[in-house]
């Protein structure tokens, strides 16, 4: 059985909300749990308690992810997510460096999703 996925994501235009509801879709008909929430409704570390997993999501502008990711990973360095299984997401045209920058500075395995 699997566990239990959090999956965090930004947008701005909606497209990265999309790609988060289908990963959560994805883990369900896996047999597995998953939460989509808005990077606005994660504000302390005790939000991302609870979960064996984690995804996060962002667009790409201007070759950064959006403002409220960099600020929710920050909190979410202080979480105890080491040794967690994590992935990221997003949407961007041609450079995706926001992809690269999520998972770089903590200790969470990733499985990517492409």
């Amino acid at each position: 059985m699997m566990g239990k996925a959090l999956v965090v994501y930004c947008t701005r235009a909606g497209g990265t909300k999309k790609i988060a509801e289908l990963i959560a879709e994805g883990i369900r008909i896996e047999g597995g749990e998953a939460d989509v929430v808005n990077v606005t409704g994660v504000k302390k570390e005790a939000d991302l308690d609870g979960y064996d997993g984690y995804l996060f999501g962002s667009p790409t502008y201007h070759g950064e992810m959006m403002q409220g990711m960099k600020t929710m990973l920050f909190l979410a360095e202080k979480a105890n997510l080491e040794g967690k299984v994590g992935g990221s997401f997003g949407a961007f045209g041609w450079s995706g460096e926001a992809l690269v920058a999520y998972l770089t500075p903590w200790n969470i395995s990733s499985r990517w999703i492409s």
